[in-house]
């Protein structure tokens, strides 16, 4: 590894109004660690009222409409993650080690009312449809109940439970391996003789392409005053290559916010049914100059422990990484 400057990422995202109550997202990567060419990542529509349909207007008091290309709404962790040039709702450089994000052609319906949350979703578990006769036809679904609400001026207070569901049989499902943009720890923990550079270095999960699975994640949230405490479980038994799978994702995250400054800790670990694991610790804290502009200072120590990891098992990377995004 060498001191450098990255290739800059950049989105383009545009959103337009085409009636009140409907509004339609288009996100595109302009370049990015995997893809130096600018592509499209996928798009949404999300109807909140049904001008069409006058009779809906009590009914769109409490629903929301999404559907299109996109992430399905399984768990909160995605809430805190950087979508390649997108940074600004992740306190750290890097994601989760276990990052669920995928696009997939879908739909969500979600009810709202007085804090109480909940969504039913589906979507065809693949980032495309596949070539020749391999086109994906079945189904996975996706779901979410959470409750958040103010306890008194100062005390805020979510938790949410979510779950993803693959059938027996499925063509082969993506949910962890779905970001195409790449991950933050440039080539951290490649060997010499690798071919190429692994865009999702830093990184362990199940994996794309299970043909049956159950993912549940819970999470709970709570800010008091300038502190926010955030906290992830994640469990998933699945079928991948006709091998059983079962991994476990814990994080607790403490993030304490003053005026256009904020310092805190992630703690993230990672096991799976054969005793390998990754640890991980991160110290940081950022600074937005303004409202479009933030800076953000990040130490990490990561360990690899276990026969999953291959030559790599027992290795460890630690250091600082710096990164400046504009948002606007």
């Amino acid at each position: 590894m060498k001191n450098n400057f990255n290739l800059p990422t950049a989105n383009l995202n545009i959103t337009a109004d085409l009636a009140p109550g409907i509004q339609l997202f288009i996100n595109n990567y302009m370049s990015s660690r995997n893809h130096n060419e600018a592509w499209v990542e996928g798009g949404y529509l999300i109807i909140d009222h049904m001008p069409f349909l006058p009779s809906s207007v009590n009914l769109m008091k409490f629903l929301t409409i999404k559907a299109g290309v996109m992430m399905p709404n399984y768990g909160d962790a995605h809430f805190y993650r950087s979508n390649n040039a997108a940074v600004n709702n992740n306190p750290f450089v890097g994601n989760w080690i276990m990052d669920a994000y995928t696009t997939n052609p879908g739909l969500e319906v979600m009810y709202r009312n007085s804090g109480f949350l909940a969504l039913v979703g589906t979507n065809n578990g693949r980032m495309n449809y596949g070539r020749g006769n391999d086109i994906g036809e079945d189904l996975v679904f996706n779901w979410k109940l959470a409750y958040d609400t103010d306890v008194t001026e100062d005390l805020r207070l979510r938790a949410s439970l979510s779950g993803y569901h693959v059938g027996e049989g499925h063509s082969g499902s993506t949910l962890w391996d779905g970001d195409r943009a790449g991950a933050r720890y440039y080539s951290v923990m490649q060997t010499a003789e690798a071919a190429g550079d692994n865009f999702r270095s830093g990184r362990w999960s199940p994996g794309a392409n299970q043909t049956e699975m159950n993912s549940y994640m819970a999470n709970i949230f709570a800010q008091f005053h300038g502190l926010e405490i955030f906290g992830v479980y994640e469990t998933m038994k699945g079928v991948r290559s006709g091998n059983d799978q079962n991994f476990t994702q814990t994080a607790l995250q403490a993030i304490y916010r003053l005026g256009s400054f904020y310092a805190g800790t992630r703690l993230n670990k990672v096991d799976n049914n054969n005793g390998s694991t990754i640890s991980r610790t991160n110290l940081g804290g950022g600074w937005y100059m303004v409202d479009n502009v933030v800076i953000k200072l990040d130490y990490v120590i990561q360990k690899y422990e276990g026969p999953a990891h291959g030559s790599i098992g027992g290795g460890k990377f630690n250091g600082l990484v710096l990164e400046a995004a504009i948002s606007f």
